[in-house]
């Protein structure tokens, strides 16, 4: 369910970059800095620049049950190669990078089947432990291609992604718009 979320997000971005030649379509401007910064007591990310504001909002992690997105930015906003920046979370008591990861791919292939996901070892900017993750799912031309970081930080399963069709993103370039994150061990108790 929630990776149907994303993908219909991106579907309404690609769906403003097919409309008729001359129809008058007002796209979003470019986001500001604080519309690129996402913070919370354990984590800080900054989108590249460029980027459209989807939706941001700030979610205390006790909350979150299940994949829940905090913000979402659209890329090339109105051309055929749209792309999805989004930072979701969930509580995770399982205590484990590993263990998240699993749990978050079986969720993934529950909403969707022909899910294909590789994972390396990672870290993020400050040395946070985290998997390099590139999932391809769907078939033909409704295949769809999303990198992510993912990391655990003690009470939630973190997933910091970026999704576009098939040939529309590279491994480098999602590097690119995803490296800016940093992440500590979540201070629990510290009101949010």
């Amino acid at each position: 369910m929630i990776f149907r979320r994303y993908v219909l997000a991106l579907l309404a971005l690609c769906a403003i970059s097919f409309a008729p030649a001359g129809a008058a379509i007002s796209l979003p401007p470019p986001a500001t800095l604080d519309q690129r910064t996402y913070n919370d007591p354990a984590m800080h990310y900054v989108a590249p620049a460029g980027v459209v504001l989807i939706g941001m909002r700030n979610v205390p992690y006790q909350a979150a049950s299940h994949m829940t997105p905090v913000a979402i930015w659209g890329i090339d906003v109105g051309k055929r190669k749209a792309r999805v920046i989004s930072l979701s979370f969930e509580r995770f008591s399982n205590g484990s990078l590993h263990g998240f990861y699993t749990t978050y791919i079986n969720e993934l292939r529950g909403a969707s089947g022909g899910i294909f996901a590789r994972r390396k070892h990672a870290t993020l900017i400050n040395g946070m432990p985290a998997y390099w993750v590139r999932v391809n799912s769907g078939e033909g031309l409704s295949q769809m291609r999303t990198y992510a970081y993912i990391w655990y930080d003690g009470v939630r399963g973190v997933v910091l992604s970026e999704e576009a069709r098939a040939g529309n993103l590279g491994e480098r370039q999602a590097k690119r718009d995803l490296g800016g994150a940093s992440a500590v061990a979540y201070p629990v108790g510290r009101p949010y």
